[in-house]
């Protein structure tokens, strides 16, 4: 009220100066309503004036509780304003409670969580990551990850240009094994969560260990089996119509578990370890596939499938050649189990932008979408009455999937039903050779 009361007064002698002016005018006193008028909008804009200004001082000033006092509709603005700042600060000691709850969860996990800002420094790390990966908090605040952890690739996965994920052994115990995965952030920067896998790589360990040697155990005998009844069958035995089916049904099955075993055997060795380079060769797939078309050429002719290729005659892979065999191979037995007669199968290889691609594209019926996940696991079918007529082992595009990875490359898989599906193995381009025009499949090291 002091600052209204300081503005009537100038106001007022601003306003009847003009009528002191013009005295000796009787026409000067016509404009006392007018006067009038102005004075008491200049009262009312004052007014109002100077409540905004005390609603913005106590406003801005988190100190103070209750509004002050107010007239007429300033007096529901200050309310509306004191009860607007009450659920501010509740929802804000809400939110400072939940902060504290998710930091309280983050220090207790016993997996490495790390926070980075958008240059790879590190902003914040639990006490787990703090212990695993041998930093000093918070010494260590604003440094690069990679000052500590000098693994190859490190820089470009915590950048997100490289895998999806990574393992690296623990900077504390070499005997634990962590991997890393990383979570982008929406404003800047990323999470990175480390996970101590090295109980679950003992037990993958087991598992394979388990599948070769059992596998292997199994050959031998199922080799003498085989020997056996192919002697039988060739025997007088074989004549009897009952013993002679028999016979074969027996073979039959007996062949069936040679090839499990040996699928379980290939399997096995390409999740034993990557491919080595000096057991690599530059193969040209060109020919790999002619070569394996016309193996295939019997199951191609009963269907009476048309198969189209553009294969690049010049472009070859640095590789295993029983590991692309096996790729091959089993695309396309896959391939002409499952496309009905008289369609066709495309089989390209080339280079692309992104790397080294080999398709296979069937016109079958398709696969459901939801069975696209799941489709390159181990004995997965999508119709499990089909897959047992037409036969296999299940582990084929297990065996693919595998041998692809082992030369850091992938399995694309895309299908519409009715319409067929396309197999891509994509490898990186480093594998890349060019090499003459050349008949041969393999072509050695020199």
């Amino acid at each position: 009220m002091k600052t209204l009361r300081a503005w009537i007064f100038p106001l007022a002698v601003w306003a009847l100066i003009p009528l002191f002016l013009a005295a000796d005018d009787l026409r000067a006193w016509s404009y006392i309503p007018p006067v009038l008028i102005a004075l008491v909008l200049a009262i009312w804009v004052a007014w109002h004036r100077q409540q905004s200004q005390s609603f913005s001082a106590w406003f801005r000033n988190p100190d103070t509780q209750l509004p002050p006092l107010a007239g007429g509709l300033w007096e529901e603005t200050f309310a509306d304003g004191y009860h607007w700042r009450r659920d501010q600060e509740a929802r804000q000691r809400q939110l400072s409670a939940q902060i504290l709850q998710l930091r309280d969860a983050l220090q207790a996990m016993p997996d490495v969580v790390v926070l980075m800002d958008e240059r790879g420094q590190l902003v914040w790390v639990n006490p787990s990551g703090i212990r695993l990966l041998q930093l000093q908090w918070p010494d260590d605040v604003g440094k690069p990850l990679t000052f500590w952890l000098r693994t190859p690739d490190l820089r470009a996965f915590l950048m997100g240009d490289g895998p999806s994920s990574m393992q690296l052994p623990a900077p504390a115990d070499a005997q634990m094994l962590l991997e890393g995965v990383r979570y982008p952030l929406a404003d800047a920067g990323a999470l990175v969560i480390f996970r101590d896998v090295t109980r679950i790589r003992q037990l993958e360990q087991v598992r394979q260990d388990f599948v070769a040697n059992v596998s292997h155990e199994l050959r031998s005998p199922l080799t003498v089996v085989r020997g056996f009844l192919e002697n039988l069958l060739d025997g007088p035995l074989a004549e009897d119509e009952e013993v002679g089916s028999q016979l074969y049904l027996m073979e039959q099955q007996t062949l069936r578990m040679q090839s499990l075993v040996e699928d379980l055997l290939s399997l096995a060795r390409m999740e034993a370890a990557e491919a080595e380079p000096e057991r690599c060769d530059t193969v040209l797939i060109s020919a790999l596939v002619l070569s394996l078309l016309d193996t295939l050429k019997p199951g191609i002719t009963e269907k009476r499938l048309l198969i189209h290729t553009d294969l690049d005659e010049s472009l070859g892979i640095f590789a295993e050649q029983v590991d692309l065999t096996s790729i091959l191979r089993n695309l396309l037995e896959n391939a002409i189990k499952y496309t009905p007669m008289g369609r066709s199968i495309t089989v390209r290889w080339g280079q692309g932008p992104d790397g080294l691609r080999l398709m296979v594209e069937d016109t079958g019926d398709g696969i459901a979408a939801e069975h696209l996940q799941r489709i390159t696991e181990r004995f997965y079918r999508v119709d499990k009455g089909r897959s047992r007529r037409m036969g296999g082992t299940g582990l084929g595009l297990a065996i693919v999937r595998h041998a692809v990875e082992r030369y850091h490359g992938h399995l694309d898989v895309r299908s519409k039903i009715g319409e067929g599906t396309t197999f891509t193995a994509q490898f990186p381009l480093s594998l890349a050779r060019k090499v003459s025009g050349s008949a041969d499949i393999v072509i050695k090291r020199s």
